[in-house]
């Protein structure tokens, strides 16, 4: 058993300092018909309290999901270190909305500490708006994703193809708000996670689960 930071989020953060273009990982989800649902993420941020950040508009299937069923798995390959990551855990939704927000933050149990506070997180979530590209801010600003092109009124090339982050002229400030309305964090509370080392010899796998208390148990399993 371990308390404190645990041995996998070091093991995390130090990869992620030593190879910081591995941002992608997949990320499953459960639909309302129990279907698994699985797709390519951007790794954003890690909390204070170790909870792992990626975003998504919230007009996408990503937070039905998780109002349906919070469970969550993410599967992440470091290439150039040969090390593959399962987390498995609980996800929520930190959007605009203030009663999500106090919700996300009584379900992950942090309501102790700057991470309880909603302002913490619309600050994080203001943060992370700026670090985005241009053109994926903009993605918040089109058409809700899924819908068939022939109910858009508007044709793709008359889109909103990129925003700043904040602007004074009336016509972006009202895209912006607009576009930004739609985003919003997804904060993953791992649970248990399994680490697996391919390029040593023998190759090794280890996996944590976390306790009632909060610590943290370690087993070594065969690969």
């Amino acid at each position: 058993m371990s308390s404190g930071k645990p041995e996998w989020l070091g093991i995390l953060e130090g990869q992620l300092k030593e190879y910081p273009q591995a941002t992608t990982y997949s990320f499953a989800t459960l639909s309302p018909e129990n279907k698994p649902k699985v797709r390519s993420v951007i790794h954003r941020a890690i909390t204070p309290s170790g909870l792992l950040l990626t975003t998504t508009d919230v007009r996408m299937q990503k937070p039905n999901h998780l109002a349906h069923d919070p469970s969550v798995e993410i599967a992440w390959w470091i290439l150039d270190s040969a090390i593959q990551l399962r987390i498995t855990g609980k996800a929520y939704i930190v959007s605009a909305d203030a009663a999500t927000t106090r919700k996300a933050i009584q379900a992950m149990g942090v309501q102790e500490g700057e991470e309880g506070k909603n302002e913490w997180w619309q600050d994080k979530r203001e943060q992370l708006w700026k670090d985005l590209s241009g053109h994926l801010r903009g993605s918040f600003g089109r058409p809700t994703p899924g819908t068939p092109l022939d109910q858009v009124k508007e044709k793709p090339e008359d889109w909103i193809q990129r925003l700043d982050p904040e602007s004074d002229d009336p016509k972006q400030k009202k895209d912006i708000e607009f576009a930004k309305g739609n985003f919003a964090i997804i904060a993953v509370q791992p649970t248990g996670v399994e680490v697996l080392e391919l390029k040593p010899q023998p190759n090794r796998r280890t996996q944590w689960t976390k306790q009632s208390d909060g610590s943290w148990s370690k087993v070594e399993v065969s690969p």
